[in-house]
């Protein structure tokens, strides 16, 4: 999405796309804009597969944020524990 507000960067470019995305696309945008480092997030899942493999191919370093963990929370595996669950009146974190 767009920014919302200027971003904090005395230089920047913002580059707005969405997915899916190509090992082609990805060398292609970061030679185009001389990319010399990768942060990105881990939001699991292979969406961010090609940047990473261009990151790589291109020996463009890269800074990983692991995703927080999780707060403790029930767990059910059942559709009789679900309903059973959603039966009482206590607090289900959401």
């Amino acid at each position: 999405d767009e920014p919302t507000r200027p971003l904090p960067l005395a230089h920047h470019t913002a580059v707005i796309e969405r997915g899916p995305f190509t090992l082609e696309g990805d060398l292609a945008l970061f030679k185009r804009h001389r990319v010399t480092r990768l942060v990105c997030k881990n939001a699991g899942g292979d969406g961010a597969r090609a940047k990473l493999d261009a990151a790589h191919q291109l020996g463009v370093p890269v800074v990983m944020i692991e995703r927080p963990p999780l707060p403790a929370r029930r767990e059910v595996h059942g559709v009789d524990d679900v309903l059973a669950w959603l039966d009482h009146a206590t607090d289900r974190g959401v």
